[in-house]
């Protein structure tokens, strides 16, 4: 995660904050899917807040492919404690 586009946190890498939520659903008359990604806002998780993302059925798709594929590297890598894919 060495991309100039992440946030950083002052003590090094990247800034991150836990998922503890998600909600999908439609909009525009069912033309646009809405993702909603309910967060903790600090490390005891007491204080949340999400956000609401509108997308398209082609980001829709792509999103789920990423995501799908972080899957696959990360059970790959609890397979093989040690080599990071």
């Amino acid at each position: 995660m060495a991309e100039k586009e992440w946030d950083g946190h002052p003590l090094g890498g990247a800034a991150v904050v836990a998922v503890t939520g998600m909600k999908i659903g439609t909009a525009l008359e069912g033309t646009a899917g809405v993702l909603r990604i309910e967060y903790g806002k600090e490390p005891t998780l007491k204080k949340r807040e999400a956000k609401q993302f509108l997308m398209n059925a082609k980001q829709v798709r792509e999103l789920s492919k990423k995501m799908a594929d972080l899957a696959d590297r990360l059970e790959a890598n609890q397979a093989a404690p040690g080599k990071v894919n």
